[in-house]
Order: structure tokens, then sequence, then C-alpha cells
């Protein structure tokens, strides 16, 4: 009986010593995956401080998802009794969340500087859009609504290069999209707009070679672009002395009636000539507007019932001292800067031939 006591007492003290080896070994063993923890935690970091959620935001969204439940896996094992714990499939979920978010990395690397050259080329490209607008329609006269465009389209620019410069691809691309969008509009309106002017243009094409002749025949003509916002001295059929001038705000229409603020388009000639004594425009010529041909437009004008028999058709045209002040605004007259106008003045006589054409280029050879 003795002997089979001892017996057991032996094999029951073997077991709890197999038993506290082995707790000692699980416990030695059996560690959690802090290391593959930190890794995907740091990793996710990157991911997001390198913008991966706006340039890969799928790979790191996967990535947040395996990391929460490496977590939740983490804590439950935890709780478990120590020699019960299995780390296994925390440290599986981590790492899966590492490769994730590593792949969110190079994804959005990948991504931002595709989008960054995107950018670039984009941007370079609207500032040619809008300095070709600046060159080629900013000067002539705009709807409000066009004007409201482009200037829409230069704000959403200057927010795009700012995004740029912070590196905020795709920031800048939004806005990018904002001005391509609203200055590509502005300039369609703005053509349409110059089209519309140059609808004159064969009748000013044979004015400006009339100009050319009465020159060539020994008259000193005054050659005036409107487009150009020039006054051309014209001697023996070439150009002696270019001078840059001012109209009235509304001077891509011709003038039709008083107050319009149009300058007039057409043959006209210097009616009288007058000094600083007669005039509050430094020096003054007085053109014959209305000549014939406008007086018989205007009357077909009133007869169609286009504009009221009340309505004036103008006059006091002239060409004048007191400009250089570099925007359009006179009534409808031709405004000179004063030592300009002094060449102007002496270069005149009573019938001097002048000549007012919108344009003398073609709308083709303008915007080229």
């Amino acid at each position: 009986m003795k002997n089979l006591l001892f017996l057991l007492y032996s094999l029951v003290s073997v077991i709890l010593l197999i038993g506290l080896i082995y707790s000692f070994y699980i416990y030695a063993t059996v560690k959690p995956p802090v290391e593959e923890i930190d890794k995907a935690r740091i990793s996710i970091a990157a991911a997001k401080a390198k913008l991966a959620g706006k340039y890969a935001g799928e790979p790191l969204k996967e990535a947040e998802v395996f990391f929460d439940q490496a977590m939740e896996e983490w804590k439950l094992q935890n709780d478990l009794f120590f020699i019960f714990r299995n780390y296994n499939r925390t440290s599986e979920l981590a790492l899966n969340a590492y490769d994730r978010a590593t792949t969110s990395i190079r994804l959005a690397d990948k991504s931002r500087n595709k989008i960054k050259d995107s950018a670039a080329i984009r941007l370079e490209n609207l500032r040619q859009k809008i300095n070709y607008f600046e060159k080629y329609y900013k000067n002539i006269v705009l709807h409000t609504s066009t004007v409201k465009l482009f200037s829409s389209g230069t704000t959403s620019f200057t927010e795009a290069q700012i995004n740029y410069k912070a590196h905020d691809y795709m920031g800048a691309l939004k806005n990018i999209l904002k001005a391509e969008e609203a200055i590509t509009k502005a300039e369609k309106q703005a053509h349409l707009k110059l089209a519309e002017f140059y609808r004159s243009y064969p009748l000013w094409e044979k004015n400006v070679r009339l100009a050319y002749q009465l020159s060539k025949n020994g008259q000193t003509v005054f050659l005036i672009d409107k487009l150009d916002a020039s006054l051309i001295i014209l001697k023996s059929g070439k150009e002696y002395k270019t001078f840059p001038v001012e109209f009235g705000n509304n001077w891509m229409n011709d003038k039709k009636v008083s107050g319009d603020n149009a300058t007039p388009e057409g043959v006209y000639k210097v009616q009288d000539k007058k000094n600083i004594a007669r005039t509050k425009y430094y020096k003054a010529l007085l053109l014959d507007y209305p000549n014939m041909e406008d007086k018989k437009r205007y009357n077909q004008m009133v007869q169609s019932g286009k504009i009221s028999k009340n309505t004036g058709i103008g006059g006091l045209i002239e060409i004048h001292g007191e400009g250089g002040k570099g925007i359009h605004w006179t009534e409808g007259c031709i405004a000179v800067d004063n030592e300009d106008m002094d060449v102007v003045f002496s270069q005149s006589v009573v019938n001097t031939p002048v000549i007012i054409v919108g344009a003398r280029q073609t709308l083709e050879e303008y915007l080229n």
C-alpha cells in the first residue's frame, strides 16, 4: 500500500514538474508580436505622411483593416491564460497590414509623381493660354460674363500654383480643371466677339488700299487702326510715323448715333484745325463725321425702325491731345499723347484724308 502511494505521489510530482516546465517554456517562448505590430503601425503612419489616402487609398484602407484586426486578435489572446495564448494569427494580420501599407507608399509615390508631372504640364499649358488671351483678347471690349470667366480661371490657376508649390498635386489638379474650363469658355466667347468684329474686314481692306494709294499719289494720309490702337502717318506709300491712340470705350463698334461712345469707321478728312486756344484737349483736328455714307446709313436705320428718329447721329469727332492714359476713355474721338499730337498736327492740313478701319490685318494674321 505504501509503495502504491509513493508511486502515485511520484507520478503526480512528475506531471506537475512537466506542467511547470511546459508553462515556463510557453511563458519564455510565446511572446506578443510587438515588433510586427510596431512595424505595421510605423508603416501606416508613413503612408499617411505621404498622403497615401489621396494617391493610393485602397491599399491603405486594407492596411488599416488588417491592423485593427491584429489589435483585436492581440487583445483576445491577452485575455486568455498565458499557457493558452497563440499570437500566430496576430503576427499574420500585423504582417499583412505592414505589407499593404508599404504597397500604398510605393503606389502613392508612383501616382503622386504621375499627377505631379501631369499638373506641371497642364500648368504650363494654362500659363500659355492665359498669356495668349491677354495678348489677343483682353484689350477688346468683352461682355462682363466673359471677363468674369477669365478672372475666375486666372484665380483658379493661381490657387493651383500654390497647391503645386505646397506639393498638394491632387489639389493642384482640381484647380487646374476649374481654370481650364473657365479659360476655355472665356476664350471661345472672346473669339466669337472678335469674329463678329471682323465681319467688316472686306471694307477695311478696301479702305487700307485706298489710304496707301492716296499716299502714293502725293497726299499725307492718316490711317487709324482701331484693333492695333494706332495712328499711322503715310507718306509716298510708306509708313512715316506711328503713334499709339485711345478711342471711346465702345470702340469695337462703328459709330451710328450720338452718345454711343463708338469711334466711326470710314473715309474722312480734316475739316478744321484747332490750336490750344480753341480746344480743351491741347490741339485737335475736327473730322467731317458724319459724312455722306454715315448719313445714308443713319437714315436707313431710322426708316427701318432700328433707331428712334429722335436719336441724333452725333458729331464733333476729333483727333485730339491729352491722350496717353493707357485706356479707351473718349466719347468716340481719337486721343493722342500731346507730344505725338504736335507731330500729327504739324503733318495735317484741312482736307488731309483720315481713314479709320477696324484692323489692317486679317483675323488669322492677328491671332498668329
